[in-house]
């Protein structure tokens, strides 16, 4: 069967994708209905792929896997979100082999939204790889992984994975925006095929990822997010009850005067949508992704139709599509007209910045930590030689499983230590990522930070990607955030000496992959996907 959605992005023309949303249960009215929905809309011969959801907002739903097999049997191109919050790696490599025996291809890979429900109390979190290892995973079981057994080593059959992420560019604190940027860099490098934005409404924000790409020498089709938004939906939004979506003063002011009118604000809405289409296109995106709750085909249809009708205007719905932030970072300056009005769009001249958050909750011990490192694990200063002898001895004498609990008190006392073996501490810029992070990111930050809080804990604590940005940012040391990719945790490391496993280079400093230098990571990413 023909993959629509990768010949569409392939060959360059403008995709579609459109999202549904299967819910709890199995065989519901509303599945029937979603399902029903879709099919009407794949019958137009406008959509290149049905996009199908996995759990999000953290609840459980009938697995995305089976909606879009059952769409895949009726001839129907799926895009199955694939998020690593429920999924340890070998569940994620036993879901990876079903998708491959039938023959679906096309992955969404996120980290997913935090766990909010669940039978009996809340789901424990999984987040055992995060979006970059998981696209890495796929591609390498496109050239058919190798797996070592007793009569010697063996290939497996390849498959033919389309792996794709996404990014959150609405954001609006230069330590949140940065981050997102470098860990899209390193999904880009290892191989991501396409990239779908998070919904938002601010057309700056979109060029300025366009164009953060295109000057960093990294190539990639960029899908547009256009999410039918009403006033309930962004009240959910703005109370981070649906994670990492930005919406602003005017913007709710608009959608609650949308809402008293007679269609309850659906003929506005669609027609945003329209022009947010119109301006994807009008910006050189590769296609779109529409979603949102109640979709029918008929407003697929004028969506499509009118954004067509629109499009020579689409520089006039850019200046009309600026929800953003007033006083929020942009990563290039505002791009004016002859009477010095902001046109909603950027010019090439990066932005200053000037964001400095310097407080005890982003820099606690992180001055020490430094001292630490310099002096007792850089391989060439004064102690490291002395620390990797006592390692190796008493590994030797009582093996990788010996107490160490003196090295565990410190770290438990300084970054609430959860004891890996594998740890990863000095790759996080000493924030960690397990016991600090709830969706362990180990290569950024996820897309639902707020205001440079944790989506989990908002108000409480920073998320620790935008920690390590400020703490770089002292001392001008963004190499140590966006020069290499961060491998999974080893978990036969787990509750032994961190120490060890560094000296002894066993721990994924020693397994790291090195970007190329900025600029030179397009060429890369060209041979890595060889």
């Amino acid at each position: 069967m023909i993959n629509r959605m990768r010949e569409a992005i392939e060959k360059g023309e403008f995709c579609v994708t459109c999202e549904v949303i299967p819910g709890r249960g199995a065989a519901e009215p509303g599945q029937v209905h979603e399902f029903e929905t879709a099919e009407k809309i794949w019958e137009t011969g406008r959509a290149h792929a049905i996009s199908v959801t996995d759990n999000p907002s953290g609840n459980p739903a009938l697995l995305a896997d089976s909606f879009a097999a059952d769409f895949w049997a009726k001839g129907i191109t799926p895009l199955i979100h694939f998020t690593g919050k429920d999924r340890s790696r070998n569940q994620i490599q036993s879901q990876y082999y079903m998708l491959q025996r039938w023959g679906m291809e096309n992955l969404l890979l996120m980290s997913g939204d935090y766990q909010t429900s669940g039978w009996s109390g809340v789901a424990r979190p999984v987040y055992d790889l995060d979006p970059v290892h998981m696209v890495q995973m796929s591609l390498d079981m496109n050239e058919g992984l190798v797996v070592q057994g007793r009569g010697g080593d063996s290939r497996e059959m390849p498959a033919n994975f389309f792996p794709g992420t996404v990014v959150n560019p609405f954001k609006y604190w230069e330590g949140e925006l940065i981050p997102q940027y470098y860990k899209l860099e390193k999904k880009v490098v290892v191989g991501s095929r396409f990239v779908i934005t998070q919904l938002g409404y601010d057309t700056r924000k979109m060029e300025e990822l366009k164009f953060y790409l295109e000057d960093n020498g990294l190539s990639v089709p960029l899908i547009a997010n256009i999410f039918l938004l009403n006033a309930g939906a962004a009240r959910l939004m703005r109370q981070n009850i649906i994670a990492g979506c930005y919406i602003n003063d005017e913007l709710m002011a608009t959608l609650e005067t949308e809402a008293k009118a007679e269609d309850k604000g659906k003929g506005a809405r669609y027609l945003r949508a329209a022009k947010m289409v119109a301006i994807a296109r009008g910006l050189g995106y590769a296609g779109v992704h529409i979603g949102g709750f109640g979709i029918t085909v008929e407003g697929f249809n004028y969506i499509l139709d009118t954004a067509d009708e629109l499009q020579d205007q689409w520089r006039e719905w850019a200046k009309e599509i600026s929800y953003g932030r007033s006083d929020g970072f942009y990563y290039y300056q505002p791009e004016l007209d002859a009477q010095g009005v902001p046109t909603g769009l950027n010019t090439r001249s990066l932005a200053s910045r000037p964001e400095k958050v310097r407080n005890r909750k982003v820099m606690a011990v992180y001055g020490l930590s430094r001292i630490f490192h310099h002096m007792v694990l850089t391989e060439d200063k004064m102690f490291f030689p002395l620390l990797k002898s006592v390692m190796a001895w008493r590994e030797r004498k009582k093996g990788i499983h010996r107490s160490h609990f003196l090295e565990h008190l410190a770290k438990t006392i300084l970054y609430e230590c959860q004891d890996g073996g594998d740890c990863g501490l000095e790759p996080a810029i000493y924030t960690c990522p397990m016991s600090r992070c709830p969706k362990n990111q180990r290569n950024g930050p996820c897309g639902g930070t707020v205001d440079g809080w944790c989506e989990v804990y908002p108000n409480e604590r920073y998320c620790i990607w935008f920690k390590a940005y400020h703490r770089l940012k002292k001392y001008n040391e963004f190499y140590k955030m966006d020069s290499f990719i961060t491998v999974p945790n080893d978990w036969a490391l787990n509750h032994t000496s961190g120490w060890g496993s560094y000296t002894q280079k066993r721990d994924n400093t020693a397994k790291r992959i090195y970007l190329a230098p900025r600029g030179q990571r397009g060429v890369q990413n060209d041979a890595l996907q060889q």
